[in-house]
């Protein structure tokens, strides 16, 4: 038996599994006053989470074999060097909670850990050399070839959502201008949506995923449009870096499964301006286990 934590940039999963299964979940979505001490509200609400999960399924603290931690952001071996979104540096929360509960833990970049329960386990199993894109508050990925996850030796790597798409574009946490994920991302485009309707930016993703499909607002179409265009874009680039046999769509895109908003993006992959290669064409496909495949692939 095995915890798995999902540290997002606005909330916090904590899942008890067994292989693929999640047996039972918690989970807290941040406020203000969480980000005061955001440290501090991690740890102790992981910790709190993860008692509650033990008790209500009268589990000892001793079974629990291993504690796996999905983080965004930069990640070492044991801590996390930099999340933006969470503006934090240099947290080392495997020793913080190992420390508290005496269990071993792990962490790794929460996009590769959604990357290994898809390829372990769900859409990308079958294929050899594919690659793992997730679109949600940012943007992050993985890729394997010939069925391996390919890890640089110094941090987590493959940050797709930071390669540039518009010279001298928009801000980003990271620093830099222009990245793929100020553009592509989820978080990016209901900023945009939200402000043309007058609406609140914690809209939920069902409503906003109505929202996108609304025809008699242009200025809501001309955002979609320029939306997918970005995708394509970033999607087009890693086609020709890995010439995958797929790319699979997680975080909170993957809830975009039978909307026409992803038929239209397959149709823009397919388009012969896209890529460079001529070859065949990758499958477009989306995370089995959506959200929470970050909680699974941790505890890999």
């Amino acid at each position: 038996m095995r915890i798995g934590i999902d540290l997002g940039g606005s909330h916090i999963g904590v899942g008890l599994i067994y292989k693929d299964k999640i047996l039972d979940t918690r989970q807290k979505n941040f406020v203000d006053s969480d980000k005061v001490n955001i440290k501090k509200t991690i740890v102790d609400t992981s910790i709190a989470m993860i008692k509650d999960l033990l008790k209500s399924q009268n589990i000892a603290q001793s079974d629990i074999e291993l504690i796996g931690i999905a983080s965004p952001g930069l990640i070492d071996s044991r801590s996390i060097v930099r999340a933006s979104n969470l503006s934090l540096e240099n947290f080392c929360l495997t020793e913080e909670l190992e420390s508290r509960l005496r269990i071993k833990v792990k962490i790794r970049n929460d996009a590769k850990c959604c990357a290994m329960a898809e390829k372990k386990y769900g859409s990308l199993k079958k294929y050899k050399d594919c690659v793992f894109l997730c679109i949600g508050t940012g943007i992050g990925g993985a890729a394997f070839l010939n069925g391996k996850l390919l890890e640089p030796n110094g941090f987590s790597g493959f940050e797709f959502g930071h390669m540039i798409i518009e010279k001298d574009g928009r801000s980003c946490t990271c620093g830099k201008k222009g990245c793929f994920e100020q553009y592509a991302s989820i978080s990016s485009v209901k900023k945009r949506i939200t402000t043309i309707l007058g609406e609140r930016p914690d809209v939920s993703g069902q409503y906003l995923r109505e929202q996108l499909l609304i025809k008699d607002n242009p200025l809501v179409k001309l955002e979609v449009e320029s939306w997918l265009n970005y995708l394509k874009i970033g999607i087009g680039n890693l086609i020709d870096i890995f010439e995958p046999e797929a790319i699979c769509l997680g975080g909170s895109f993957s809830h975009y499964e039978g909307n026409p908003i992803l038929d239209r993006l397959i149709v823009k992959l397919g388009e012969s301006d896209t890529t460079f290669t001529t070859s065949k064409k990758p499958d477009i496909v989306l995370a089995k286990y959506k959200n929470d495949s970050g909680i699974i692939g941790a505890t890999i």
